[in-house]
């Protein structure tokens, strides 16, 4: 047990201290408002229950931990939205702990959850395969949006929305295109960039087998769309609107027919510095995202993207951390895959 005790967790969340204990000890006796705050107050000043304790009673935490990227980002708010829901049905509170895309907080935060949860869903971790490998031999774990061998994982088909995008792209007469890139250890990030180095030199190997029932149909995609455009690739410093903003200053030195970029955000920051400096979209650069947030319906143009089920996601992920965290039911034994869809709107089509 860490050097903090249960009176500083009571004294933080404004709890008596037996109140404190009930949480760890018998969720099911405190308010879900109530555990919500004193779980906070625990990860705050760094309470770690004894793990041997609470696992060797039959007692459980009556807890999940996720851990996000970056808790602004409207992506990771919707995981943690299924994640919610998911965690209700079985009487369950989420713990979040928002690392700030810092590679060195993420294991930090884990390290904080462990003690106070009973399962642990990791969504697009900056952790490497190895830690995450470790993390899992500790506590129940599902990684989101990344498979990592051995350990359960939900992820979407960024492949296959990457090609839709691309055929969007070239119906509307684009033949060059930019590809904004996000984290460097992002998954989801390689396998967009995959596809768009398939499409331009055609699918060299099959589709990663991740996709499971989808990559047969994506591998046809591909070839169909092989050599209908060229591709250059631009690193986004930051995953966020600040990233986008910078990363148009280095595009406008060499432009290009179309935009892709990571995430919305990044589209949404290229759009605004490309509205400052006289650039227009679509007539000048057609502008697409991912993850089809509700950011992308507010801003002008509105924003193509592509949509993946981010509260389902999260929904998954929590019910089956859950699952094997009461041995309900098995470990999923291969990622589970849901579809993704492109959702057109004004940044992508040229006006007659």
């Amino acid at each position: 047990m860490s050097g903090a005790t249960i009176y500083q967790v009571a004294e933080r969340a404004g709890v008596s201290a037996s109140t404190v204990s009930r949480v760890f000890a018998r969720p099911e006796r405190v308010s879900f408002a109530t555990a919500e705050r004193v779980r906070a107050a625990a990860a705050e000043v760094g309470y770690r229950q004894d793990v041997t304790t609470r696992s060797g009673t039959g007692h459980n935490t009556g807890a999940i931990g996720l851990v996000v990227a970056d808790g602004s980002n409207p992506f990771f708010q919707d995981i943690r939205a299924g994640a919610d829901h998911a965690a209700k049905v079985v009487g369950s509170v989420v713990l979040t702990a928002d690392i700030r895309e810092s590679l060195p907080e993420a294991m930090r935060a884990v390290e904080r959850l462990v003690p106070l949860v009973d399962a642990l869903l990791l969504a697009s971790s900056r952790l490497d395969n190895a830690d995450v490998i470790k993390v899992a031999r500790r506590i129940p774990t599902v990684v989101i949006n990344r498979p990592v061998p051995g350990v359960p994982s939900v992820i979407v088909d960024s492949y296959t929305g990457t090609l839709r995008i691309v055929a969007h792209l070239v119906e509307q007469g684009a033949r060059t295109v930019t590809y904004i890139s996000g984290p460097r250890n992002s998954w989801a990030d390689s396998i967009r960039w995959r596809a768009l180095i398939d499409v331009s030199q055609g699918p060299k190997e099959d589709p990663p087998t991740d996709l499971g029932r989808f990559a047969k149909d994506a591998y046809v995609q591909a070839q169909q769309l092989a050599g209908l455009i060229d591709v250059r690739q631009m690193q986004a410093d930051q995953p966020n609107i600040r990233g986008g903003r910078r990363a148009f200053e280095a595009w406008r030195d060499q432009p290009t027919d179309a935009v892709v970029c990571f995430n919305d955000l990044v589209a949404i920051g290229f759009i605004d510095q490309a509205a400052r400096e006289g650039v227009r979209v679509p007539e000048h650069v057609l502008v697409a995202g991912y993850d089809a947030t509700d950011l992308t319906g507010l801003v002008k143009p509105s924003l193509t993207s592509v949509a993946a089920p981010l509260r389902a996601v999260g929904r998954v992920a929590a019910a089956n951390a859950l699952a094997m965290a009461r041995s309900a039911g098995p470990a999923m034994s291969a990622p589970r895959v849901l579809p993704t869809r492109l959702v057109v709107r004004e940044s992508t089509v040229r006006r007659v």
